[in-house]
């Protein structure tokens, strides 16, 4: 077999570009191939087939919103505020990434315990252990009680609501509030 000039990471960013910018209706070993500078025989070389190529761009996928986390990891008050307002903006400016990762079966969320584990960034816990001065157990339920709060909002945003910045962060700040009251009671 000759040896192969497009590599895995190659292949997996194009169909991330393809995911990002069209959605994944526009996945396709030919969209991919396209994208890649390559033909279809490298992708099914490197990968066996699509299924595998989606399971593993989702992991390649939820990569790149880590290193996208961590570029916005201070546009918040604090590490909990910042990683809100990431997921916000998240699904405002990157709609088809953020329904590809978050609003399809991919996630494979089993329950409530499993999106937390799935989707909590590490030291967020402890901010809220400091912010609400909080158990770790009743910062873990906060903070789970405030990812899905936040990704309801989200999926507003991905699907065209129009909320203002400033609405965001007074409903992030109530929930808050309300969900410290109570976990206290």
């Amino acid at each position: 077999m000759p040896e192969q000039r497009v590599g895995r990471e190659q292949v997996l960013d194009a169909a991330l570009a393809v995911v990002r910018e069209q959605g994944e209706a526009a996945l396709s070993a030919r969209s991919v191939a396209q994208r890649a500078g390559c033909s279809v025989q490298p992708i099914y070389s490197l990968f066996g087939d699509m299924g595998e190529l989606v399971r593993q761009l989702y992991g390649h996928a939820r990569a790149w919103v880590a290193a996208y986390n961590r570029e916005h990891e201070y546009d918040g008050c604090n590490a909990f505020e910042s990683n809100g307002l990431s997921h916000l903006r998240l699904a405002r400016e990157e709609r088809p990434l953020f329904h590809f990762l978050y609003l399809s079966p991919h996630m494979e969320a089993t329950g409530f315990e499993g999106v937390y584990e799935s989707v909590a960034i590490d030291g967020v816990q402890q901010c809220i252990e400091e912010l609400g001065r909080l158990s770790p157990e009743a910062a873990r339920e906060l903070y789970l009680d405030m990812i899905v709060f936040v990704h309801g909002m989200a999926a507003m945003l991905a699907t065209g609501a129009q909320f203002s910045d400033e609405e965001l962060h007074a409903r992030m700040d109530r929930a808050f509030k309300g969900f410290v009251a109570l976990v206290r009671a």
